[in-house]
C-alpha cells in the first residue's frame, strides 16, 4: 500500500495498529473496566499505573504524566523521533511509505544511519580483501565460525591505524562529527580526530530493523595494543545504547517464535556459533548484565528466557548479585526466567564446538526456574544441617527473595502465589520451621524493604521534558476550552464567532484551537483522533490525552462543562481584570512622579522655613531675591 501524503499516512497506520496489541508487546496488560492497565516502565511502580484506553487509542500514566497514542508510545519505548516511530509502525502494519522527509541537520537520525551502514560494509570489506585482516579470518577459522556466519553477522575488521577510517570518510565527504557522533572517532585533546576502533575483530550490533547502531570490537593477538581491553563497544550515542540492547535479536526472531523462547548469552561468538549450528534462538547481551531496559525488547518476541551462565565462578557470582532483581522484575512482568549452568570452565561455543548442537539443547532442556537456581546455591550442602547458624543465613536469604520477587503491593498473580506457598512449604519441611513463623519473617522482610523503596530513576531528558511540561501548563479555563473540542466539538462555529486565536495566550491551546478552527473551515470533522494526528510532539499528545480523559470524566459524571457562552464570559472577565490591573500599573506610573515632586516642594518650604527663623534670631534683614 502506497501513501502519497504524510498525514494520510499518519491515519491509515492509526487505524491499522492497537494500540492494546501494541503495548500488550511490551508489557503484561490486565483488563480492568473498558480498558487495560499495566506497571508503568517510566516510574517505579508497584502497582499498575499506566491505562490503555482502546476507544480512544490512548495511554496515560497520572503518576509520572506521560501519555500519547500509539506513535508517542513507540517513541518513549524505543527512544525514535517521530518519523522513526511511525516508519517502524508502518512497516508493522505492512504500510508502505513513499514519501519520507529528509533531515537538514546532518545529525539527522536517517543520515546517522546512513553512516553506520557505510561504516558496516567498509569493515565488513576489509575483513574479505584486506591483507592486514588475515589475523582476524585466521582466528574466525580457528573459532570455527564459517563464511556463511561471516556473511550472516556482518563480521568485519578494523586496521590498527589512528586514522584509517578518518581517511576513507574523507574521500566520501563524511564529516569527523558525524563520525563522532556514532562513536567511530574520538576527538584529540591537541585536535582533530583518531579512530575509535583499531586492530579489532568488528560485531555489527543491530537494532530489530537489522540496521547498524553500534559496533563490538575484540582484541587480535599480534594485532591490537598489548594494553587493550579485550572488549571494546561503542560508546553510548544517540543510535545506541548497550543495556538496551541484544546482539543478534534482528536475525533471532524467527527461531524465537518458533522455539516460544530467547536463549541470552554472554558473548558474540556464542551467538554465532550456536546459530551456525541450528540454535537460533539465542542472543546475547553487550558487555552488562540481562536488566530492566531489556524487559520492553523481550516481551516483543517472547515470555520465557533461558539466561546461559559460562561455567565460571566469577560470572556465576555477578548473576546471584543481581538474582533478587531479576526476579523482581521478570515476576511483576510475568515473564518466566530459566537459569542453566553450564560445566565449569566451559562457555556456549565450546560447547557447541565440541559436543554439537544435540548435546547444547539437552542442556537447555536442564535449565531451572531463576527462584530454584537461587534456593539451590543458597541451601547447597544445608540439607542435613537444619538448626545451624548457616541454615538460619539461608532461610532469611531465601525470604528476602521472595519479599523482593513476590512483593505484597504487586498485584501478584495466582501463579506467582502458588510459587510462593510451594517455597514456603519447602523451607518448612527442609529446615525444620513453621509456615507461620516463615510467614511473619517474609511480612517482616516486606516491611524492611518497602522502607527502602528505590526512588523512581529518571531518563537523561527528564529535565527538557519538564522544561517542556512547564511551557506547555494549561490553566483551568484553557484545559476546559480544549475538552469541549474534543467532546462537544459542534460548538465551535459559536466559539470561533466571538473568540479570536491572539485572545489564547498559552501557545499549545492556541495551537489546538487554531488547528481545530482550520479543520472547520476544510469541512473536516473535528475529533479526538483528527487532533492528535495534527501534532508529532509527544508532549502535545500528552495534553491532549489528558484534556480527553478530563473530559471523559465530566461525561461519565453528567457534569456538562462549560458551554461557549460561558467559557466568552469567563475570558471577558479575565480581560476585565487584566485592563483593571493595567489601568493600576498605569495610575502608579503617572502618580510617581506626582509624588517626588510633592516631596521635592515640601522639602524646598522646610528649608525656607528654617532660612527665616535664622534671620529672626540674627535680626538680619531679608534682601529681595
Amino acid at each position: 500500500m502506497a501513501s502519497t501524503n504524510l498525514q494520510d499516512a499518519k491515519e491509515q497506520v492509526r487505524q491499522a495498529v492497537d494500540i492494546v496489541e501494541l503495548v500488550g508487546g511490551y508489557m503484561q496488560l490486565r483488563r480492568q473496566g473498558r480498558g487495560y492497565v499495566a506497571l508503568c516502565p517510566w516510574h517505579d511502580d508497584s502497582r499498575p499505573s499506566l491505562q490503555v484506553n482502546p476507544e480512544r487509542q490512548s495511554f496515560k500514566c497520572w503518576v509520572c504524566d506521560i501519555g500519547g497514542d500509539i506513535f508517542s508510545f513507540m517513541m518513549r519505548m524505543e527512544g525514535l523521533e517521530f518519523r522513526e516511530a511511525l516508519e517502524m509502525l508502518a512497516e508493522r502494519a505492512g504500510i508502505e511509505l513513499t514519501q519520507r522527509q529528509q533531515g537538514d541537520s546532518q545529525f539527522d537520525r536517517r543520515n546517522l544511519h546512513q553512516t553506520m551502514a557505510w561504516a558496516e560494509q567498509l569493515f565488513h570489506r576489509c575483513l574479505l580483501q584486506s591483507p592486514q585482516a588475515e589475523p582476524a579470518r585466521k582466528y574466525l577459522i580457528e573459532r570455527g565460525i564459517n563464511d556463511q556466519s561471516v556473511q550472516k553477522f556482518q563480521l568485519g575488521f578494523a586496521p590498527q591505524s589512528w586514522d584509517w577510517l578518518l581517511k576513507q570518510a574523507t574521500q566520501e565527504q563524511i564529516s569527523p562529527d558525524v563520525l563522532q557522533r556514532v562513536g567511530l572517532v574520538r576527538q584529540r585533546d591537541s585536535g582533530g580526530h583518531y579512530d575509535y576502533f583499531r586492530g579489532r575483530l568488528m560485531f555489527s550490533i543491530r537494532d530489530v530493523r537489522s540496521r547498524a547502531i553500534g559496533f563490538g570490537g575484540r582484541f587480535l593477538p599480534g594485532v591490537s595494543a598489548e594494553n587493550d581491553a579485550k572488549y571494546l563497544n561503542s560508546p553510548e550515542t544517540p543510535l545506541f545504547s548497550k543495556s538496551g540492547q541484544l546482539y543478534a535479536l534482528d536475525v533471532a526472531r524467527e527461531g524465537i517464535a518458533r522455539e516460544k523462547n530467547i536463549v541470552v548469552m554472554e558473548g558474540y561468538t556464542d551467538v554465532i556459533m550456536a546459530h551456525q549450528h541450528g540454535v537460533d534462538h539465542a542472543v546475547a547481551v553487550l558487555g552488562t548484565a540481562l536488566g530492566e531496559r531489556h524487559v520492553p525488547l523481550v516481551r516483543r518476541f517472547t515470555d520465557s528466557i533461558v539466561l546461559v551462565l559460562d561455567g565460571d565462578e566469577a560470572g556465576q557470582k555477578r548473576t546471584m548479585q543481581i538474582l533478587d532483581d531479576l526476579l523482581a522484575l521478570f515476576v511483576a512482568q510475568e515473564i518466566d526466567l530459566q537459569i542453566l549452568t553450564l560445566p565449569q570452565g566451559t562457555d556456549p561455543c565450546d560447547v557447541i564446538a565440541t559436543q554439537g548442537s544435540d548435546a547444547f539443547r539437552h542442556l537447555l532442556s536442564t535449565s531451572v526456574d531463576a527462584l530454584e537456581h537461587k534456593i539451590q546455591a543458597v541451601t547447597n550442602g544445608l540439607a542435613s544441617a537444619p538448626g545451624t547458624h548457616r541454615s538460619a543465613q539461608a532461610v532469611e536469604e531465601i525470604l528476602g527473595t521472595l519479599a523482593r520477587a513476590f512483593s505484597a503491593q504487586g498485584g501478584a498473580s495466582s501463579t506467582a502465589l502458588v510459587r510462593q506457598q510451594q517455597v514456603m512449604m519447602r523451607l518448612s519441611r527442609q529446615f525444620g520451621i513453621s509456615e507461620e513463623i516463615l510467614r511473619s519473617r517474609l511480612e517482616a522482610r516486606r516491611r524492611e524493604q518497602s522502607s527502602q523503596t528505590r526512588m523512581p530513576v529518571h531518563s537523561s531528558t527528564d529535565e527538557v521534558h519538564f522544561q517542556r511540561a512547564e511551557r506547555l501548563e494549561l490553566s483551568a479555563w484553557e484545559k476546559e476550552l480544549i475538552e469541549l473540542l474534543l467532546h462537544q466539538p459542534e460548538v465551535l462555529p459559536t466559539l470561533a464567532a466571538s473568540l479570536r486565536v491572539d485572545h489564547i495566550e498559552n501557545d499549545f491551546c492556541r495551537k489546538i484551537y487554531q488547528q481545530a478552527i482550520a479543520m472547520l473551515e476544510a469541512g473536516q470533522v473535528v475529533s479526538f483522533e483528527q487532533l492528535m494526528l495534527a501534532t508529532d510532539d509527544s508532549e502535545e499528545k500528552n495534553l491532549l490525552v489528558e484534556c480527553d480523559e478530563l473530559g471523559l470524566k465530566k461525561l461519565g459524571s453528567n457534569e456538562t462543562g462549560r458551554i461557549p457562552a460561558d467559557l466568552l464570559a469567563q475570558l471577558e472577565q479575565r480581560k476585565l481584570q487584566q485592563r483593571h490591573s493595567n489601568q493600576e500599573a498605569e495610575f502608579h506610573e503617572k502618580t510617581l512622579p506626582q509624588q517626588q515632586e510633592d516631596e521635592s516642594l515640601g522639602n524646598l518650604f522646610k528649608d525656607l522655613k528654617q532660612k527665616q527663623e535664622k534671620r529672626r534670631q540674627t535680626g538680619s534683614s531679608p534682601t529681595d531675591g
